[in-house]
């Protein structure tokens, strides 16, 4: 998807004020700012119509989270810069292996982090 193509799409068809905030939205008679509820709703709907599961909200954090640990960034780093406050965004990276899997076999060192963090102990 082209992120200019969009935000002039964005643009046109909701056409916000100067002084209105830029992901403002058509709503009733006026416009409404996209809230975090009325963003994920819609990424919902997009995700059914494309034969996806939805993602909640952490979910959708997975790109930034790869992007880090990619360049290297240590698993306890990401914790903490992403906010997570439990260690349940390794919940997300196992559910999310598919997409992660051809990114992280592209860094080794990558690769090992990974599977020592988020593979379930073995007894």
């Amino acid at each position: 998807m082209d992120p200019n193509a969009a935000l002039a799409h964005h643009l046109e068809l909701n056409n916000p004020t100067q002084d209105s905030h830029l992901f403002t939205y058509r709503h009733k008679n006026g416009h409404q700012p996209l809230m975090k509820s009325k963003f994920l709703a819609e990424l919902a709907k997009a995700a059914c119509a494309a034969g996806l599961e939805p993602l909640q909200g952490h979910g959708i954090r997975i790109g930034p989270t790869l992007e880090y640990l990619l360049r290297g960034m240590p698993f306890d780093v990401m914790k903490v810069k992403g906010r997570w406050s439990s260690d349940a965004f390794t919940l997300y990276l196992r559910k999310h292996t598919q997409i992660l899997a051809p990114y992280i076999q592209a860094v080794p060192m990558v690769q090992d982090t990974f599977i020592r963090l988020t593979m379930p102990a073995v007894c």
